[in-house]
């Protein structure tokens, strides 16, 4: 582990002056635990982009057995609250936010605002309603989420030689980013199954 290095330097010497500045959130979850991990991006007036490595916060999945759907919405509120922590933190003028789930899921309780969801998913919808747009979040493929890291664990080996993790996946370092909804939109999205375990009866 003493070979692990992080880049603490958010705006590499000779970039010029940056026209753009937002922080990218990614949340992801799994049996194991759930967690997020945040990077600055910035694009100079030459649209050069450079991204860097903020901070990754995990958490151990709760002994009382949770269904990925929740464990997903919880990473997600992580998310919001670690964006307001750096906001709050860094001396820097930011753009706004942007956040990455791979989690259908969470796109469908954040879309839908006709159902009534029982308590646990009601107050995690709310928290992240009060502090976010809907067209902040976005969707991204399961095996291009970083976060995927932070909820499975590496050994000190893995971890040295995981360029995503400080690099940021690849969809951050291109001129424009490609906006991705995922599979379903949210238009589609809106209406819930009527079977679905987490509207209120």
């Amino acid at each position: 582990i003493s070979d692990f290095k992080v880049p603490r330097c958010f705006k590499p010497e000779g970039f010029g002056s940056v026209k753009n500045a937002q922080l990218h959130h990614f949340a992801d979850a799994s049996d194991q635990g759930y967690g997020t991990v945040s990077y600055e991006r910035l694009v100079n007036d030459h649209n050069i982009v450079h991204v860097t490595f903020v901070m990754g916060k995990g958490r151990v999945t709760p002994l009382k057995g949770m269904t990925i759907p929740r464990l997903e919405l919880a990473a997600a509120v992580l998310a919001v609250k670690v964006d307001k922590l750096l906001r709050s933190s860094l001396q820097l003028h930011l753009d706004h936010s942007m956040f990455w789930t791979d989690s259908q899921s969470v796109l469908k309780f954040l879309a839908n605002e006709h159902s009534i969801y029982k308590t646990f998913v009601a107050n995690r919808v709310a928290a992240i309603r009060d502090a976010t747009e809907l067209s902040q979040w976005k969707y991204i493929e399961s095996k291009s989420n970083p976060a995927d890291d932070a909820t499975r664990g590496q050994n000190a080996d893995k971890l040295t030689n995981n360029k995503r993790w400080l690099h940021g996946p690849d969809i951050l370092w291109k001129e424009k980013q490609e906006q991705q909804h995922g599979p379903v939109s949210f238009k589609e999205t809106s209406s819930l199954a009527l079977d679905d375990p987490e509207l209120k009866r």
